[in-house]
């Protein structure tokens, strides 16, 4: 009974495929080019689709990697600019940024604004140290900076001394002025005797050319739009930064794929977790 039924699939499967392969037979020629090629590239949209799609979801993926982590270390540099002038540390983000914005807008306005101050944030007085170096500091640090090669203009004195052992008048050439205020005062100095000038290029790092303000947007992931973690240890002395873990962090992208921001580390006493898994 067994093979009677097997016998019976195997006829039905058979008709099944001789009515698929009447129906194709059947269409018009000019048709079945037509489904050929539309398949065809079909198949192409498809493997494009699946080599490109994931390659660009994995650059996204870097690109949000490395901006939440520019974004912690910005974090961490104003805290430790904080710390400079208060003696601490603090988990209020928002009041973090504030603060350090105001000193840097003090230093800027007036570079006297040193030592003992007060800074009004939101119409409250805190108590501050700023240091002398703190304005280069923060415009260092606050800043992308870039290395460009600019042209530098040189002046060379020609400046007649005289040689005690010898009992003879020297010349040496001198570059810039301020060498040659130097050598006024000494016993030595006898005249200037000629001047030329010049030029020369140097490559230097251009601090100025992108400053940026310390906007509550930096204190937040990039993905989820949650604020980091930024937390004080028992004793108040060792500060974390790290990455807001959320469901927000996972996004679908184009139906099938999916885009995921997983953990981009913390910083941990300023030593960030990345450094050492590269």
């Amino acid at each position: 009974m067994n093979s009677d039924q097997n016998d019976q699939r195997q006829v039905g499967t058979g008709r099944a495929e001789s009515g698929i392969s009447r129906w194709w037979r059947s269409l018009p020629n000019e048709l079945v080019s037509v489904i050929l090629d539309w398949g065809v590239v079909l198949a192409v949209v498809v493997l494009v689709v699946v080599i490109y799609v994931p390659k660009a979801i994995w650059a996204e993926e870097d690109r949000a990697r490395d901006e939440s982590r520019r974004r912690m270390a910005i974090i961490q540099a104003t805290e430790d600019f904080y710390r400079t002038i208060s003696d601490s540390y603090t988990t209020d983000g928002p009041f973090l940024f504030k603060l350090i914005s105001q000193t840097h807008d003090s230093l800027v306005g007036d570079t006297t604004f040193i030592g003992e101050q007060i800074i009004y944030v939101d119409g409250s007085p805190y108590t501050v140290d700023i240091p002398e170096i703190l304005l280069i500091q923060m415009d260092t640090t606050f800043t992308v900076s870039r290395t460009v090669r600019d042209t530098m203009l040189d002046t060379t004195y020609a400046v007649a001394l005289w040689n005690e052992e010898r009992s003879v008048e020297d010349t040496v050439y001198i570059n810039g002025s301020r060498g040659v205020g130097m050598l006024l005062d000494t016993p030595a100095y006898l005249r200037t005797t000629d001047t030329s000038y010049g030029s020369h290029t140097e490559l230097i790092n251009d601090y100025a050319w992108f400053r940026y303000r310390l906007t509550e947007d930096l204190l937040k992931n990039p993905v989820s739009g949650l604020p980091y973690e930024i937390k004080l240890d028992s004793t108040g002395t060792m500060l974390t930064i790290a990455f807001p873990e959320s469901d927000l962090n996972e996004q679908r992208r184009y139906l099938f794929f999916k885009f995921k921001a997983l953990d981009h580390g913390e910083i941990v006493d300023s030593k960030p977790s990345w450094r050492s898994s590269e």
